[in-house]
């Protein structure tokens, strides 16, 4: 029997593994990636454009770890899902030890505004693009007896319920549990782990202060949840090879008092 890796901060636990974030350099992901560099990966950040903001968290990441990520710019929405067959993101995900896929669009529109391509988007992007990531990732992961998978499902989707405003949405996103669940089930034998964060509302730059001052009210604490307290949690499901097959909800409690309700 293996002793299980254990996430500690500043710990090179990773050294020698190779981890694809997937929208990577923004938000979630960009924090999560800082977090993983800690770690002693070598990082592969994938994000849809290169620009001052990709390039900021490459400087910051070397400074810091001395190990300069590979960054890699690919709009995924700007081209038919069936490009990304052929395209550099899908080679990566063949080649890594650690995948986390941190992308997923938000579709927010009650069932009689939703177009065919809102249902579109979020089947392609939320569900099977991380689904293709994973089949991509799996071989070498078998080969090599090691794989940490961590992927991202919807606030309040931690079983079958009903939604308002963003049913699409919350449906893709539940696919993904299944993903996980299915993932744990069959290749655990070989040292890899799938699991998932359920996120509650996050503050990231992607939203204005209006909108985090109406998310927070929503919140148990009354209070956004902090990048910084999601990628650590990430890099301990991703350590941690006795946490397999787990849909973990990061929201506070409230999307358990959102079924009391």
């Amino acid at each position: 029997m293996t002793d299980a890796i254990r996430y500690t901060e500043g710990m090179k636990i990773f050294e020698g593994k190779t981890a694809l974030v997937v929208g990577g350099s923004g938000g979630i992901g960009r924090e999560i990636s800082l977090a993983l560099a800690e770690t002693g990966a070598s990082l592969v950040i994938h994000g849809s454009n290169k620009s001052e903001k990709s390039d900021s968290l490459v400087r910051e990441i070397t400074q810091k770890c001395g190990n300069s990520p590979r960054f890699l710019a690919q709009n995924l929405l700007d081209s038919p899902f069936s490009a990304l067959e052929s395209s550099p993101l899908l080679s990566e995900a063949k080649k890594c030890d650690i995948l986390c896929v941190c992308f997923g669009p938000f579709v927010q529109k009650p069932l009689h505004e939703t177009s065919r391509s809102d249902w579109e988007k979020v089947a392609l992007y939320d569900y099977a693009l991380p689904g293709l990531l994973v089949s991509a990732a799996l071989p070498n992961m078998i080969t090599q007896k090691f794989g940490r998978i961590l992927l991202f499902g919807g606030t309040g989707t931690a079983h079958r319920t009903e939604f308002s405003t963003n049913a699409a949405y919350a449906g893709a996103k539940s696919g993904v549990n299944v993903l996980v669940a299915s993932v744990a089930a069959e290749y655990a034998e070989y040292g890899i782990t799938c699991n998932a964060i359920l996120p509650g509302f996050v503050e990231t730059e992607y939203l204005s202060q209006a909108q985090k001052a109406a998310l927070s009210e929503k919140m148990p604490r009354g209070e956004l949840i902090s990048t910084s307290s999601l990628a650590k949690t990430a890099c301990t499901l991703l350590s941690n090879a006795d946490i397999n097959g787990a849909v973990l909800r990061f929201d506070q409690g409230w999307s358990v008092l959102q079924n009391q309700e």
